[in-house]
């Protein structure tokens, strides 16, 4: 008799949170919930950044146990919970799907690949050659950054380097934020992703 190994699906929240399927952070797990937390706790991801910032204020983080199952069933259910992009602290999709599909012939792009028009490469009009005008097949593809302005507003740009020069931003000195070795650029904070 062949043993199956169980995924958990999980969910890490705050007091005051009570609904799993729109906050906190949902993921899947083969190890213990409380060993994938203390990975949390110490990542340079987004959620990584979010969970000592609350730490360091005080504030209680829990986590708990949704589903126990096989890794298909673990990420089914993932998936059931957090469908699309940007729902909680999450910023994929879960259940390690492809989400975002081509809005001319409905193909799915592959998972966190996305351009402004939402195009394949087959849709994009991509010739091989780059001209003045057209938009290049690795256009979106970069680097991803949590972007803070000063106001405290938080910008997921698909295009670093085109979001720097709209907003007079050096990237490279946005770089070194991420990096820690600068502590801002003109008061904007930076978390690569």
């Amino acid at each position: 008799m062949q043993k199956t190994r169980l995924y958990r699906v999980y969910w890490i929240y705050t007091e005051g949170m009570s609904d799993y399927k729109t906050q906190g952070y949902v993921g899947v797990t083969k190890n213990s919930i409380f060993h994938r937390l203390g990975q949390h706790l110490h990542s340079k991801r987004p959620v990584g950044y979010i969970l000592r910032e609350l730490k360091d204020t005080g504030i209680d983080i829990k986590v708990v146990e949704l589903f126990r199952g096989t890794k298909e069933e673990a990420l089914d259910k993932e998936y059931e919970l957090r469908p699309n992009r940007y729902i909680g602290w999450n910023i994929q999709a879960g259940g390690n799907r492809s989400t975002v599909v081509c809005s001319n012939c409905g193909k799915y792009l592959p998972k966190g690949y996305s351009n402004s028009k939402h195009l394949c490469t087959e849709c994009n009009d991509y010739d091989g050659k780059f001209t003045k005008g057209n938009t290049p097949h690795n256009y979106g593809k970069g680097e991803k950054y949590l972007l803070i302005d000063p106001d405290g507003n938080e910008y997921r740009p698909e295009v670093f380097t085109l979001f720097c020069k709209e907003h007079n931003l050096t990237p490279q000195n946005l770089r070194k934020v991420a990096k820690g070795t600068r502590k801002h650029h003109k008061q904007w904070k930076a978390i690569k992703l």
